[in-house]
């Protein structure tokens, strides 16, 4: 049972850039990949629980101010892991230790009072008895890699302090029967969710996701979002190590193919003009409007925006 909206009117203000099949550009393609996604994770993380891997969710963010641009943050973070962090001796006698085997990475961006802030996820599978042991060598690998590639200023102290406390984070005991409840908490998301749901992520602490600019349309947001779509074509939201999928039995599957998958069968009962899902927005009545529908039909939706407007 479906309420639908019309959402052009997120994307035209855009000069309808958000286009569909897009995971970096299109709300609604996002949404649909990204659950998919995050159900192929979950289906990862069984298989390895079962083949008796350990899994870890390895948060990788470096320093960033309101006067970068994304564009040259993304190249430079870029160049940091492939130039320099996964190159090398010390980072493969690091996997050669905990027994490596694989990893699923997810880039995130969101936006805040510093600025963007490109990060990612990766959920590393590896020997069952590592835990967090290698977070501290971990740290030092990546904080010479920022060094190298512009990120990080060696001689800013503050931020070279700032950056060994949480310029990676290592959690273990990660849990995919943990995650399967969506919660729109960001801070409470598991790791199935923190991977594969990063387009939708708004924590206010943290800054807000690019599409959360379609809904606020204030000044300077038209600028910002043109420059995120650009600075995202042709980059890659989730990579799997090779092999990975086929080792933990899950499908490859194009974007393309997840956005065009229609797997729910669903009835429209009201199409709501955006005045209309405004007005729901806004009394933070989208619960009650689906509970209408399901009680009453589209009678009941009607009648609940009546009163929604006093009339």
């Amino acid at each position: 049972m479906t309420i639908n909206h019309n959402a052009e009117h997120q994307s035209a203000f855009f000069g309808g850039l958000a286009t569909c099949g897009s995971v970096w550009a299109c709300p609604v393609c996002a949404a649909k990949i990204q659950e998919r996604r995050r159900l192929e994770i979950e289906t990862a993380m069984t298989a390895a629980e079962a083949q008796g891997l350990g899994v870890t969710l390895v948060t990788f963010t470096f320093p960033h101010q309101s006067w970068h641009r994304l564009p040259d943050l993304i190249q430079q973070q870029r160049d940091a892991f492939r130039r320099y962090l996964r190159k090398g001796s010390p980072f493969r006698r690091l996997r050669e230790r905990i027994g490596f085997q694989g990893l699923i990475r997810s880039l995130e961006v969101v936006h805040g009072d510093n600025g963007w802030h490109p990060h990612t996820h990766e959920l590393w599978f590896h020997r069952p008895d590592v835990g967090t042991c290698y977070q501290v060598e971990l740290t030092r690998l990546w904080e010479r890699a920022c060094i190298r590639s512009g990120l990080l200023d060696p001689d800013d102290q503050e931020s070279a302090r700032a950056f060994r406390v949480h310029g990676v984070d290592v959690r273990a005991d990660v849990d995919a029967g943990d995650y399967l409840a969506k919660q729109d908490d960001s801070r409470r998301w598991g790791a199935s969710h923190e991977i594969a749901k990063a387009k939708s992520k708004g924590g206010r602490a943290k800054g807000v996701h690019p599409h959360h600019f379609l809904i606020r349309q204030g000044p300077g947001d038209a600028h910002r979002y043109v420059e995120y779509v650009q600075a995202m074509k042709g980059a890659r939201q989730l990579y799997w190590t090779p092999g990975l999928k086929e080792r933990l039995g899950v499908l490859d599957t194009s974007d393309e193919a997840l956005a065009d998958e229609d797997r729910e069968t669903a009835d429209v009962l009201a199409m709501l003009t955006p005045d209309d899902w405004a007005l729901l927005r806004s009394n933070d009545a989208r619960a009650e409007a689906l509970d209408a529908a399901e009680v009453g039909g589209r009678e009941a939706v009607t009648a609940l925006l009546r009163s929604l407007r006093g009339a």
